[in-house]
């Protein structure tokens, strides 16, 4: 809707002089118009108490030869010059006396020109007549461009100071019809297209065609910019006359000519003048000014027909903005607010308001996700935006947040209200995302308390907006930290009956036993939570430090599911279930599901490979019960005094009961053989078991005397000797001795077995002491018997002899290298003489400690570097030949040097290492 951006006032009207208005231009307060008869008039303007003073200051009736119109007339103010066309020549006239200074003659056959101020040191800059680039410039700063128009060919001039000087003559394929300046080139306006012209090289670029009624326009406007007109349209181009808008001002008809009064671009129209804003387009107003055919615009606005010249007041943009927000046009009303001059406190709170009523409108005009967006840029405060909407708030904090707007909230049906809820989601968990920051150390303490009501709020709101528009959405807040109203939650959750989610906000605030009590109470009800499966999943969650709600809620599911119950306590689901005080879970079980017992040891000691051994001995127990009175009926049925029953070959179930004992017998480390044997003991035929924690506790000799004569498997015997020797543990060192002394000191009843004791010193002479083993053979035993084991133990020695001699000479070889290198090393010297000085300080060495470097630097010890390997002088690292350690110690004898110029002198030999040290005033070396 359009608003009253400009007010016009007649200042100039003629309605029986015989010439008519023939073009315009503005200087300050003159309005300069040209009239067909070749006059000049000027008029001064002046404000008045809301009309206009207008007085005729002079009147150039011989302004131009020959009473031609005058048809175009241009102020050129910093170069005090007016420029006039007229009978096809281009005047220049001066502007302080309005006298003709000369014609340009080559320009005679013009059409139209285009003149150009541009600044010297920045071709770029805007320089519009009513930019700010050309105030305060000195006209050595500014350069005058001037092109003329004539049939087929342009003419390009430069201002010297006193006249035009010709630069270019270019050439046209066709007569130009507009013509405008834009950098170094010319945009040039045909019957049919426009064209970007190079004023150096003459090239030709096709820019766009003129349309249907083939009247090219061309208009310069601020900001280095080009209004080309396209039938009704104004197209914006920069001066590479590339469009610089994705838009163009479509006008109501083919503008006549277009000017700009920022922020408005006015045109003049064949029947009226219509004013849009530059940046939305949109249609501001329009002005029935008959006949108007001229526009000039300068620090005044004015419109000209050829017989009436109007004047454009801008209205004050206070006023306008008043009318725009009466009409609810908000958006012009922001582009004239930040082009008001005033404190940018004020004009920040003025914008504030215009767009906080612009949210509020659109909001009433259901127009929700662009008044939300608003809303979240203007930073609102949420309750305000949440008590738009109906029943969201509580009743006191409604009246609370309670704002006086234009607009009152609009009455929604079930479509829209789901609509607007939609987009106070999204808005809704932006804040969110922003309440999540973290506040800065010197935040106030009541802001940390105000975020947390705040949140409160958002977040008991955003969960209603859920459940009224896709509830499964609401587990989405509720599983992750949120601070939504508990009680008010409950209810609302309670009444959709949403009884997962309400799960999920008592797990979420720790309130378990709430949750447990709601999840047993709608196992047995149809519905979601239907079944033991939910309580058993929540119950695998929660812990050690919630182990006796465990133990309250556990026995439901493990009457109805045991697996599922013995999950709770033992799967790798859960990384909370393996923290559970095992001791006590064992306990629990064995109280409510005894049968259970037994697999959740066993899920702790191989899965989870706990080594206490009080949960193996127990495990043990556990199968030791669990058989024990199966397994001696089974021996009592076997008649024998005391049967050999190898492991496994009892009936079902039986031998896989005792298998499985046997094998955690012999794969535990941690059971404790001496608190167990007593029951094995008393077991009936349980030989194997028995062998076995014989050897853990070390009792090797009952171990092997199971195996040799109870068992009478000579074969696990040397198994078991294979699985214990250890040449580096003394008790298992001898554990084949252990064998031998089975075999040939049998117990009472018993003959000795010779020949598997031959045969244990045959196969495994390497782990038997040879002296204790012969001691203890009979002495019956013939020398034949023994002459293998005798041979493997001569070669077994000769072998070692062997292995003696040769690190033997490799070490002799290693001395004999040290000793020559020890050699060289002493073999060189240094003398010190009484003129020696120390390459640091530059003092004599004298009698002080002093060292030396490889590279032949002395230096006194105390000035030497701290790291030996680097010279103090020359700071390289110096790196012996001959040895790699650093040392500061010298060896060897100090001799007399003959040949040392008459002055007394020490030599001393060193050893290896980056730098040695020695006294030079004693005998020897240091």
């Amino acid at each position: 809707m359009a608003h009253r951006a400009f007010e016009y006032h007649s200042v100039v009207e003629w309605s029986k002089l015989p010439f008519q208005i023939e073009s315009i231009d503005t200087w300050g307060s003159l309005l300069l118009i040209g009239t067909s008869k070749g006059q000049l008039l000027v008029y001064e303007i002046q404000p008045s108490g809301g009309r206009f003073d207008v007085v005729l200051k002079d009147t150039k009736k011989q302004f131009c030869a020959e009473k031609r119109p005058i048809q175009q007339l241009t102020v050129i103010e910093e170069f005090g010059l007016l420029l006039s066309l007229s009978n096809g020549l281009v005047n220049v006239h001066d502007l302080a006396t309005l006298t003709l200074r000369f014609r340009i003659e080559s320009s005679a056959g013009c059409k139209m020109y285009a003149a150009d101020v541009q600044v010297r040191d920045d071709l770029e800059a805007d320089t519009h007549r009513c930019s700010d680039a050309r105030v305060g410039k000195r006209i050595s700063e500014l350069r005058l461009r001037l092109c003329v128009a004539t049939k087929r060919r342009l003419v390009t001039y430069t201002w010297s100071g006193a006249d035009f000087q010709k630069n270019k003559e270019l050439a046209l394929p066709d007569s130009a019809k507009t013509v405008q300046w834009c950098g170094g080139s010319l945009c040039v306006g045909f019957k049919k297209e426009y064209n970007k012209i190079a004023e150096q090289s003459g090239s030709i670029a096709e820019v766009f065609k003129t349309g249907n009624n083939q009247e090219p326009t061309s208009n310069r406007i601020p900001g280095n910019e080009i209004l080309l007109g396209k039938d009704n349209l104004s197209i914006y181009v920069g001066l590479d006359c590339r469009p610089t808008r994705k838009y163009a001002i479509s006008w109501s008809d083919t503008p006549l000519v277009v000017g700009m009064a920022n922020p408005f671009v006015v045109a003049v129209l064949p029947k009226t003048v219509e004013v849009r804003t530059s940046e939305s387009v949109a249609l501001v107003q329009t002005m029935e000014l008959p006949r108007a055919r001229f526009f000039a615009q300068n620090e005044s606005v004015y419109v000209a027909s050829p017989t009436t010249c109007w004047r454009l007041e801008m209205v004050p943009f206070e006023d306008q903005i008043r009318e725009l927000l009466e009409l609810e046009e908000f958006e012009e009303a922001l582009v004239l607010a930040e082009l008001i001059e005033e404190s940018a406190e004020h004009k920040a709170e003025r914008i504030f308001e215009i767009k906080t009523d612009y949210a509020y409108t659109q909001f009433a005009c259901k127009h929700f996700d662009r008044a939300l967006r608003t809303f979240s840029e203007l930073d609102i405060d949420p309750p305000q935006v949440i008590g738009l909407y109906p029943d969201l708030l509580p009743a006191e904090l409604r009246e609370h947040f309670t704002r006086k707007n234009r607009k009152q909230p609009p009455q929604l049906d079930a479509t829209e209200l789901e609509t607007a809820i939609k987009a106070l989601i999204e808005y809704l968990t932006q804040k969110r995302s922003d309440l999540s920051k973290p506040l800065p150390d010197d935040a106030p303490r009541n802001e940390t308390v105000n975020r947390k009501q705040l949140s409160e709020i958002i977040d008991t709101t955003l969960l209603k907006c859920y459940l009224q528009t896709n509830p499964s959405l609401a587990a989405s807040l509720l599983r992750v930290t949120n601070r939504c109203n508990l009680k008010e939650s409950e209810k609302m959750l309670m009444q959709a009956k949403r009884f997962r989610e309400l799960v999920d906000l008592y797990r979420n605030r720790g309130l378990h036993e709430k949750a447990l009590a709601l999840l047993r109470a709608q196992a047995d009800q149809p519905g979601t939570l239907s079944g033991h499966t939910h309580l058993q999943d929540y119950l695998q969650r929660l812990g050690p430090t919630h182990l006796e709600l465990i133990f309250q809620y556990s026995p439901y599911v493990l009457e109805r599911h045991e697996q599922d119950g013995f999950a709770i306590f033992a799967s790798d689901d859960y990384p909370e279930i393996r923290t559970l005080p095992q001791d006590k879970v064992a306990e629990f079980l064995e109280t409510k599901a005894p049968k259970l017992l037994v697999p959740y040891l066993e899920h702790v000691i191989r899965v989870w490979d706990n080594q206490l051994p009080k949960f193996h001995n127990k495990l043990i127990v556990l199968y030791l019960d669990e058989l024990q009175t199966r397994f001696l009926d089974y021996v009592d049925s076997l008649d024998q005094r005391n049967p050999v029953i190898p492991p496994g070959s009892e009936p079902a179930p039986l031998g896989k009961q005792r298998l499985r004992l046997l094998q955690f017998l012999q794969w535990s480390k941690a059971y404790e053989a001496t608190q167990l044997i007593t029951r094995f003991m008393d077991m009936k035929a349980m030989h194997e078991e028995l062998a076995i924690l014989h050897g853990r506790i070390g009792n090797h000799d009952e171990a092997l005397k199971i195996y040799a004569y109870t068992l009478r498997d000579a074969e696990k015997a040397e198994q078991y000797c294979a699985t214990v020797y250890d040449a580096e543990v003394e008790s298992a060192r001898n554990v084949y001795i252990h064998l031998l002394q089975v075999y040939l000191q049998p117990r009472e009843g018993e003959r000795p077995n010779v020949a598997a004791a031959l045969r244990i010193l045959s196969v495994f002479h390497e782990r038997i002491d040879t002296n204790k083993a012969m001691n203890m053979l009979p002495s019956t035993t013939k020398v034949a018997d023994i002459h293998e084991f005798l041979i493997s133990v001569m070669r077994d020695r000769a072998q070692e002899r062997r292995k003696t001699q040769v690190l033997k000479s490799l070490h002799k070889a290693e001395r004999l290298q040290v000793n020559d290198e020890l050699f060289q090393y002493h073999a060189r010297k240094m003398t010190i003489t009484d003129d020696k000085l120390c390459s640091v300080c530059r003092k004599g060495i004298g009698t002080k400690a002093f060292a030396c470097y490889p590279n032949g630097i002395v230096v006194h010890l105390h000035c030497a570097s701290k790291d030996p390997s680097i010279c103090p002088c020359t700071n390289p690292k110096c790196s012996l030949k001959h040895a790699e350690k650093p040392s500061r110690q010298a060896s060897g004898v100090a001799t007399s040097n003959p040949a040392a110029s008459g002055s007394s002198s020490r030599s001393y030999g060193y050893g290896g290492g980056d730098a040695f040290g020695g006294f030079s005033g004693g005998s020897s070396g240091w």
